[in-house]
């Protein structure tokens, strides 16, 4: 497995890196009876002072276990497919601040349904090293085609399984795009998706995203949180 630390070194491939960080990804079920899921955000102006929140959510009642942020500068640029050089970093250090115990991960950004089978879900999957699943409102720019063969095409939220050269990588399904970051199946991703969604963005990710903003609009304001 390739070592990877940060800072990242500027003149290394970064593309390369990630399409060999990819063959790392564990495509397999481990996330056995999850009761904790905890999403990951980052909040951030054009100077790269960030805000990073994690926020627990309880699976069954979908109240808040436990919640946290913390203030991060982003010191890699913005450049689209590359989001966890960028990212990854700060949402791990805020996710090693919570106390409670979670089981899965569900990040603002791809996993494997990325041009090279490694965003951010995946970057962030590998660091902690548990089940991480990836939402997205967007694809990245790259050969695919949305197919409606999905199980989960009943009720109210129809699935559209996303396809590139015959490989199922992810999903479309309440306006977002689904995939597997580490260590699940896309059938449970879309499960635990489904199961922690009151609006359309599923709640440990629609809490973060709530937390980290107003978080980071009481420090640029220079207010107390």
């Amino acid at each position: 497995m390739i070592e990877f630390h940060y800072p990242y070194d500027l003149n290394m491939d970064l593309a390369n890196i990630q399409i060999e960080l990819a063959k790392e990804v564990i495509r397999e079920d481990v996330t056995g009876n999850p009761d904790n899921i905890v999403g990951v955000d980052v909040s951030f102006s054009k100077d790269d002072r960030a805000v990073a929140a994690a926020v627990i959510v309880d699976l069954k009642s979908l109240d808040i276990v436990e919640k946290v942020t913390r203030e991060v500068v982003l010191s890699f640029p913005y450049i689209p497919g590359f989001l966890g050089f960028r990212e990854a970093e700060s949402m791990v250090k805020v996710l090693k601040k919570l106390e409670t115990g979670f089981d899965v991960i569900m990040v603002n950004g791809h996993g494997i349904l990325h041009p090279r089978g490694f965003g951010l879900a995946s970057h962030v999957g590998l660091l902690m090293d548990m089940p991480t699943v990836g939402l997205a409102k967007r694809l990245i720019a790259g050969n695919y085609i949305k197919k409606d063969t999905s199980s989960f095409n009943r009720g109210k939220s129809p699935v559209q399984m996303v396809v590139r050269e015959k490989e199922i990588i992810g999903a479309y399904m309440n306006r977002y795009y689904v995939s597997i970051g580490h260590k699940i199946i896309l059938k449970t991703a879309l499960e635990l998706v489904k199961a922690v969604s009151i609006y359309k963005t599923p709640e440990p990710i629609r809490q973060a995203h709530i937390l980290a903003t107003k978080v980071f609009k009481h420090i640029i304001n220079g207010k107390s949180v």
